[in-house]
């Protein structure tokens, strides 16, 4: 009869193993192999596995949630690859403008970008933040 096994290291499932044969047998007896066939869910790998006396039992593995700081990081880092594309779409515009030589969809393109990438250094600024930002939107060029 075919079985499935879930290898548990570290107090995670590592692995999942479906066989007929003799698992002792096939891996080293210091892997750890629960017999999880008959569990009405199947655990997946990553699932936290917890032994109450041999009694085991899985679930589902949740992250904690991020720290303000990570949401920080995260977000500045988004920031920096959204201003990285607007200094890109906008290269070469800014002493043209201030030269007076754009025409004038450039300089509408320009003024429109500039606008943008004033929003995107703002962020850090919102009410919330890091928690809930509102990102802007990118001019449509």
């Amino acid at each position: 009869m075919m079985k499935t096994y879930a290898r548990v290291s570290n107090g995670r499932v590592a692995e999942l193993f479906a066989t007929a044969g003799d698992i002792g047998e096939m891996f080293h007896p210091s892997f750890v192999w629960i017999d999880v066939t008959d569990f009405d869910v199947t655990p997946e790998y990553g699932w936290l596995a917890i032994d109450n006396d041999g009694a085991w039992a899985f679930s589902e593995y949740v992250s904690p949630p991020l720290t303000d700081a990570q949401l920080k990081a995260e977000a500045l880092v988004q920031r920096d690859a959204d201003m990285a594309l607007a200094n890109e779409a906008t290269n070469g515009m800014a002493d043209a403008y201030i030269a007076g030589i754009l025409n004038e969809a450039d300089t509408a393109k320009f003024k429109l970008f500039a606008a943008y990438k004033l929003a995107l250094n703002k962020i850090d600024q919102q009410p919330g933040f890091p928690v809930a930002i509102s990102w802007p939107e990118p001019p449509g060029y």
